[in-house]
């Protein structure tokens, strides 16, 4: 039987071959379709824009990469739109016009409503602000029999509760002195942030003195190594002395050191503030000290 003569008795076949001749014939188009509007094959890595700023973003790579800024943070000292985050992270592979998701520092600074300190400790006037998203700032100790917080005054003037502030910003707080001796033990500083070295000269109702960067450019990344009055346990320092702090980067200590300082910080505070009598101290974290979570 000849192949016309099978086709002709078996017009099924036919169909057949025809609907897959068709549909490879669909498939090949829809490929080239694809690789060529869909770039196959031509992916390149992420860049790394983060801290860096908005505007000085640039299109030098020819990847025509759309920037979309999808939140914003308030952080002082930066002013806006400094990358702090990016999505997807640098290096990971991408197409060329992909939309890189960021997160930046807010052009517009958030407020804070200031609390009433009045007739707090120093300590726990320290927190409030912190709760709030301000900071201390100088402690000012007059004569008054009872050491607790009398005014708070923000640049030299009283500033009352419910006034709203730029966040970050530090209120001063004027303190009595009180009638026992007017004196403080020095806290043990070295491995704290900043942030939390601050908190505790302040709490301890010392002031923060001349404080050393040692060329440190993301004070993200600062400790403090170095402190004076160093610690001893026992030194005592008249109410509003100044401690001075050096910081250095936390990636050139050890992780052991700073797991151990930590806890001999701990340690030593306890041991110090009970000697000085203060019963009511926390038992187990006097100064916060536990969650560091900068260490």
């Amino acid at each position: 039987m000849s192949k016309e003569s099978f086709l002709k008795n078996h017009p099924w076949v036919l169909h057949a071959l025809t609907a897959i001749g068709i549909s490879l014939l669909i498939i090949i188009v829809v490929f080239i379709i694809l690789k060529h509007y869909g770039r196959v094959g031509q992916e390149y890595p992420t860049p790394y824009v983060v801290g860096s700023y908005v505007d000085d973003l640039s299109d030098d790579d020819g990847l025509e990469l759309q920037y979309v800024i999808i939140d914003s943070i308030y952080q002082q000292g930066k002013r806006g739109g400094y990358i702090l985050r990016q999505d997807p992270d640098s290096g990971a592979m991408i197409k060329t016009g992909r939309k890189i998701y960021l997160t930046v520092t807010s052009f517009v600074p958030d407020n804070a409503i200031v609390p009433d300190l009045r007739s707090l400790s120093v300590r726990h006037a320290i927190s409030q602000l912190e709760n709030v998203g301000l900071h201390g700032g100088r402690l000012e100790f007059v004569d008054d029999p009872h050491h607790v917080v009398l005014q708070q005054k923000y640049k030299g003037r009283t500033v009352n509760e419910g006034r709203r502030l730029e966040k970050g910003a530090m209120v001063d707080l004027v303190v009595g002195r009180g009638n026992g001796s007017a004196q403080s033990i020095v806290p043990y500083l070295v491995g704290m942030s900043p942030t939390k070295a601050r908190r505790s000269i302040l709490s301890a109702s010392l002031n923060v003195g001349v404080e050393h960067y040692d060329g440190i450019t993301d004070m993200s990344h600062a400790i403090v190594y170095k402190q004076l009055p160093e610690y001893s346990g026992r030194t005592g320092a008249d109410y509003g002395s100044h401690v001075e702090l050096w910081y250095c980067d936390k990636s050139v200590v050890a992780m052991e050191e700073l797991e151990r300082m930590k806890q001999r910080q701990i340690e030593d505070s306890i041991r110090a503030l009970y000697e000085q009598g203060d019963n009511n101290v926390r038992s187990t974290d006097p100064y916060g000290l536990t969650g560091l979570d900068e260490f």
